[in-house]
């Protein structure tokens, strides 16, 4: 199979991301191209859909600086989040436009070499910037494994009352968790420990990766089984990033004990969404704010919660079809895929399904704009680079409480940094699940426990 694939190759191909829509059994599904050919490409799957779901043939857009091309495809081979195409019958014009984008992209736009997640340019690095990266991996393998060899009697002496439930891309494992050490992982690591004013509990990761759990249900329903099994008198667990949704897909009420984190998330941006409008000097009333991610779990409950504050908001995402404009409490709602809406604001909240995300995003935003991420996996450091290249603010939404810490502390937060997705459960454990009445009793009653958001600056860790 492996050589009928290369010798149907007859065009060069080039390592480039591009965004992609397919259309599949009536359905679009979001993707990204890994490389990508006058005749075909490699795609790695956004959308948490399995690739046996795809329709052998169909059609494609494929989304270019320099103009859409929409044509059929026919599948040639499916893997593990990654499906192979072939062009059908892409015409002459689309061709001319797509070899143009490869040609001055490929090897010259800095913004297709961000879109590799797993570079880790030596450049940028300073000798004492990588020891410290390399002592902090080499502390946390040690601390994971001696946790779960001790596991046993650490369970009884924490007795954990909150477990956070996360997972990794496979860069961030093979960063993380190298790959001679995932022999030794078990389904269910504990990773972390975590100490509260209310709450004791522990931060575990699964042996699944993120691509592993997007493709798989069975796969998550054995990780939240496995949680429970293992946990089972704990209060509340929390769900880390696009996990709640892996979840629904595969059957699995979010219902006590588990939660979904959607309050928590919700908090920790609007509370973000009003400090970034304070740095510029603004006044919320008749100011503008744009949320990436818009049409997502979260994204679209977030919407309404802005819609308090601010005069307008542009909802950006790639699943919306056409673009639409709503009056959601008395503030205009404009709903787009057009990037080109950014100009016409400098506060942007990041809440897309992964931080790379924003790459195609970011030719359009204008200098001096503000962002706020709160991405898992986060914005990488290349990414990052480009936009300070263009002048933009970029900062790191988390939560925090001086009663609050992790040992160790996650990639990419500080000790006392709190995930929005992790907020809700504290919350809860503290308070019950009155605090869930509505969005507005939960910002306060999570205020009144002493958690407050944090603009931060993104750790060196990717």
């Amino acid at each position: 199979m492996k050589n009928q694939r290369k010798e149907e190759r007859k065009e060069e191909r080039y390592d480039v991301y591009l965004p992609l829509v397919l259309e599949s059994n009536g359905a679009r599904i979001i993707a990204r191209s890994r490389n990508l050919s006058k005749g075909g490409a490699s795609i790695s799957l956004v959308d948490p859909v399995s690739t046996e779901d795809i329709d052998k043939q169909g059609s494609i857009t494929i989304r270019t600086r320099t103009g859409n091309i929409k044509t059929a495809y026919e599948i040639t081979y499916r893997k593990e989040n990654v499906i192979g195409i072939r062009f059908s019958d892409i015409s002459t014009p689309s061709i001319d436009v797509l070899n143009l984008s490869l040609i001055n992209n490929a090897t010259l736009d800095p913004l297709l070499q961000a879109a590799n997640e797993n570079e880790k340019p030596a450049a940028i690095r300073t000798p004492l910037g990588t020891l410290k990266r390399r002592s902090w991996i080499f502390l946390r393998i040690t601390s994971i494994l001696t946790a779960n060899l001790f596991w046993p009697i650490l369970k009884k002496v924490i007795n954990p009352e909150v477990v956070f439930a996360v997972y990794g891309t496979r860069g961030d494992q093979r960063a993380y968790v190298p790959d001679w050490f995932r022999r030794f992982f078990p389904p269910i690591a504990v990773a972390a420990y975590i100490k509260d004013k209310s709450s004791r509990g522990v931060m575990v990761s699964s042996v699944y990766s993120e691509e592993e759990l997007a493709s798989d249900s069975d796969k998550v329903r054995k990780y939240i089984s496995d949680l429970q099994k293992e946990f089972p008198n704990v209060k509340r667990f929390a769900l880390v990033g696009r996990l709640p949704g892996f979840s629904l897909k595969a059957g699995i009420d979010i219902a006590k004990p588990l939660v979904d984190g959607s309050y928590g998330t919700r908090f920790a941006m609007n509370e973000s969404a009003n400090q970034i409008a304070q740095i510029l000097g603004t006044d919320r009333k008749t100011e503008s704010i744009a949320i990436l991610g818009g049409a997502g779990r979260i994204g679209a409950s977030l919407i309404e919660d802005l819609c308090l504050n601010f005069q307008s908001v542009i909802a950006i995402d790639p699943r919306y079809t056409e673009e639409k404009t709503s009056i959601i409490n008395g503030s205009k709602v404009l709903y787009t895929k057009r990037g080109e809406r950014l100009r016409e604001t400098k506060l942007v909240l990041v809440l897309t399904a992964r931080g790379n995300d924003i790459l195609p995003m970011i030719s359009h935003m204008t200098p001096g704009t503000i962002v706020a991420d709160d991405t898992h996996p986060c914005i990488k450091r290349p990414a990052r680079a480009l936009l300070n290249k263009q002048g933009v603010d970029l900062w790191k939404t988390v939560v925090t409480s001086d009663d609050y810490n992790m040992y160790p502390r996650m990639p990419n937060f500080h000790n006392n940094n709190i995930p929005g997705c992790l907020l809700e459960a504290l919350v809860l454990n503290a308070t019950g699940d009155q605090a869930l009445s509505s969005p507005q009793t939960f910002f306060d009653e999570a205020k009144k426990c002493g958690y407050k958001t944090l603009l931060i600056r993104h750790p060196d860790d990717s």
